[in-house]
């Protein structure tokens, strides 16, 4: 009652009667909460959260309904995505005929564009060498076209495209990328894989502007808001995307809590620039203390570094973005300079090599509060599981692909043979070895379903099992987490990950209201229809994001 005392004011609102988890290490349960200005004043009874409703307050009847923590999706591409959503978007689409048909309507429906750009084909649609500028050709003949695939690896061109960016047979590979090739006339054959290679035609293609920018991030917001999450950390902020979040937090549009990682380029010493955007960036709801760094790149198109050759490719291991010693370099200055550093590793060679420099590091420079992240984490080696804990690293993982999708059989089986594509994901191995985690989605990226909906991917890190897929048998069952570890990774040590947990995360008296109203308790449903859950109310710092109609 003490901070009752304090502030003497009746609650804005009372949400009584239901399931309410807080998050919180001593009680994770309670069955009210009230807020007033912003602010969680009361958890606890029903009984004890009629001392706080006045003659203004609204009180919402749970019913035994849920309430939660605002959802942290620990690793996003917000603007990436929000500029997808007004562009030409693929994402469940399942078939060639069905891309080239979204495509040819969009150029007609744009026909002032002086190029087309969009996202969301699917690997598994294609051979190995990915789509060609052939059928992209028929689909847009009088202008430049790319369509970057759903995991963000790759980018479908056209010839205009090709053409415009002076790429021929005898343009080289760029370090850690390639340019697909027609294996008769090693003419370019409309597929570039990889960061280095898409920066080929980056001239042909205009980035988007800072008003589009903001544009797309208000149009993911709205579908954040109504999704429960209230928090994000963008996993790859460059400077212009940094200048989008300072507007808008500085406006008052953000509705959301924002970790920025800033990139740093590969064979770039950019410790010094980071710092400056970091000193910079003081925003209310926005912080930029995180650098990402791109390792490898992803199995579907065999650049993801392995300890081991790939299945189908035995004298190819992969592809690393840096250079070994200039990665190893630049994990050593980011560190000393008090970075949280983000990094991008897929393939158990990188993951393995990630560890090897930070593990320097932090003999050198001392184990210190950093909470360095580990993304993704698809192919570990049961030899460095038991290492993330002891070095206080954080597991960043996407549950929404932890199950056997039609890109399985397609790419990951036969590119790395059935006991390493089984063996994917050991989630629940990370967590029992020591491990911190989290949970991000990862999206706009992904493979055959591309969600950033929280409770399709807690079902997913549940079952192993896809949602609202044919195929039912689990991907390593025993690697799946109870429905409190992933709530866990979801709020609270979302927050604690992002250096936000003394504000958020969990629902404590004094922390902000961020909070998430659902329209059934997971606790007493299944797996499989927590998906079907609504959200009904979503709370930003006491302030209304998002009401369903019918509460």
């Amino acid at each position: 009652m003490l901070f009752r005392m304090a502030i003497e004011i009746a609650a804005d609102k009372v949400l009584r009667g239901g399931a309410i988890y807080t998050g919180g290490v001593k009680e994770p349960m309670a069955s009210s909460v009230a807020v007033a200005q912003g602010r969680i004043v009361y958890v606890g009874s029903s009984a004890g959260a009629a001392d706080w409703i006045g003659s203004r307050t609204e009180v919402i009847e749970l019913n035994g309904r849920m309430v939660l923590p605002g959802f942290h999706d620990s690793h996003i591409h917000p603007l990436i995505g929000g500029v997808n959503l007004i562009e030409c978007d693929l994402a469940e689409l399942d078939s060639l005929p069905a891309y080239l048909e979204r495509i040819q309507a969009y150029a007609s429906a744009h026909p002032a564009k002086s190029f087309i750009r969009g996202h969301g084909w699917v690997h598994g649609h294609f051979p190995p060498s990915g789509p060609s500028k052939k059928d992209l050709d028929d689909a847009v003949p009088d202008r430049s076209a790319l369509i970057k695939s759903m995991d963000g690896h790759s980018a479908w061109v056209n010839s205009k495209a090709l053409a415009a960016a002076h790429i021929t047979r005898e343009t080289p590979d760029p370090p850690g990328g390639r340019i697909e090739r027609d294996p008769l006339s090693g003419e370019p054959s409309g597929t570039l894989r990889e960061w280095t290679a898409m920066d080929l035609v980056k001239d042909v293609f205009p980035p988007p502007t800072e008003e589009e920018l903001a544009q797309g991030l208000r149009a993911f917001m709205a579908q954040a808001s109504r999704r429960g999450i209230t928090a994000v950390h963008d996993a790859m902020v460059s400077d212009r995307f940094l200048r989008v979040y300072e507007r808008m937090d500085a406006d008052g549009e953000l509705n959301l809590r924002v970790a920025a990682s800033l990139l740093c380029e590969p064979n770039e010493e950019s410790t010094d620039r980071l710092m400056g955007l970091r000193q910079r960036c003081r925003g209310k709801h926005l912080r930029a203390g995180a650098a990402k760094l791109f390792l490898d790149g992803v199995m579907e198109s065999h650049t993801a570094w392995l300890l081991e050759p790939y299945a189908d490719r035995p004298d190819f291991r992969g592809e690393l973005v840096w250079k070994e010693e200039a990665f190893r370099r630049q994990v050593m200055g980011l560190d000393r300079a008090g970075f949280q550093l983000h990094i991008h590793a897929i393939g158990d060679g990188a993951i393995r090599l990630a560890l090897d420099s930070l593990e320097e590091a932090i003999r050198i420079h001392g184990l210190r509060d950093a909470r360095h992240l580990l993304a993704h984490l698809d192919l570990i080696s049961p030899a460095d599981i038991p290492r993330l804990g002891p070095l206080g690293l954080v597991a960043n993982v996407q549950p929404a692909w932890f199950y056997i999708d039609n890109g399985f059989f397609d790419t990951a089986l036969p590119y790395l043979g059935k006991k390493r594509a089984l063996g994917m994901y050991p989630v629940k191995s990370l967590l029992k070895a020591g491990s911190a985690m989290v949970c991000g989605s990862d999206w706009p990226f992904g493979g055959d379903s591309v969600t950033f909906n929280p409770l399709e991917a807690i079902s997913v890190g549940r079952t192993r099992c896809g949602v609202g897929t044919s195929f039912h048998n689990p991907l390593a069952p025993e690697e799946g987490l109870e429905l409190l570890e992933l709530l866990n990774a979801y709020t609270r040590q979302g927050a604690w990950a992002s250096f936000c947990e003394r504000e958020t995360g969990s629902i404590e008296n004094g922390k902000s209201a961020d909070l998430v109203m659902l329209d059934g308790n997971l606790f007493n449903l299944p797996a499989e229809q927590w998906p079907e859950t609504r959200v009904l109310l979503t709370l930003f710092e006491g302030r209304e994001v998002y009401r369903d109609t019918s509460l």
